[in-house]
């Protein structure tokens, strides 16, 4: 077997898949002497730091259930009922998230309280956060499942280690007394470690 196929199947049995990416060309700079042995290295290392730090990210992405439309960079500051830019610039830094804040954002229909929240929480993914978007249907489905399937069991853990959970739709729908019981008991567990 040739060494660089020996390497390959190394970094296959430890799931380095960004170093085995990046191996020929950093081969190919070493052996043209441009690089020590350190420096290759560290080239190696670096691939593989990057590609999961983007894997990761896009996993919290994916996880996080964002709606479609959450780039506030389109937020139209023009909206008459909207948040004016210095308030959202300050909500996009994200202090209150650091700080365990919880933000209720009120309004009519129509006045991008959906939006709001899908950026906030993007932003929030983006740097790193656990963050996650469910409507309030979704946690009662899932609270009411989390004993029976496996995915609401993974969901519920996932959701008790987050930074931050958005609830769309909070009350937009009736609910029963032991939904609504269930439902505040799991907001009353995240209270004082989740925004």
């Amino acid at each position: 077997m040739e060494k660089k196929q020996i390497i390959n199947t190394y970094c296959r049995q430890f799931k380095m898949s960004g170093m085995m990416a990046c191996l020929d060309q950093a081969l190919r700079e070493a052996e043209t002497g441009s690089m020590s042995y350190l420096d290759f290295t560290i080239k190696l290392l670096q691939s593989e730091a990057l590609h999961r730090e983007q894997r990761d990210a896009e996993k919290r992405l994916k996880t996080a259930r964002l709606p479609l439309a959450n780039d506030l960079s389109m937020y139209d500051y023009a909206f008459d009922n909207g948040l004016p830019k210095s308030r959202m610039t300050q909500l996009r830094e994200l202090d209150w998230l650091d700080q365990i804040y919880n933000i209720i954002l009120m309004g009519p229909s129509g006045t991008s309280k959906t939006f709001i929240a899908a950026g906030l929480c993007a932003d929030a993914v983006r740097k790193g956060y656990n963050a996650y978007f469910r409507t309030m249907d979704d946690i009662i489905g899932m609270l009411k499942m989390k004993d029976f399937a496996q995915s609401a069991k993974a969901d519920y853990k996932r959701l008790m280690k987050a930074n931050l959970i958005v609830i769309d739709d909070i009350m937009l729908f009736p609910v029963e007394k032991p939904q609504a019981v269930a439902l505040f008991n799991f907001i009353n567990q995240l209270y004082e470690k989740t925004a």
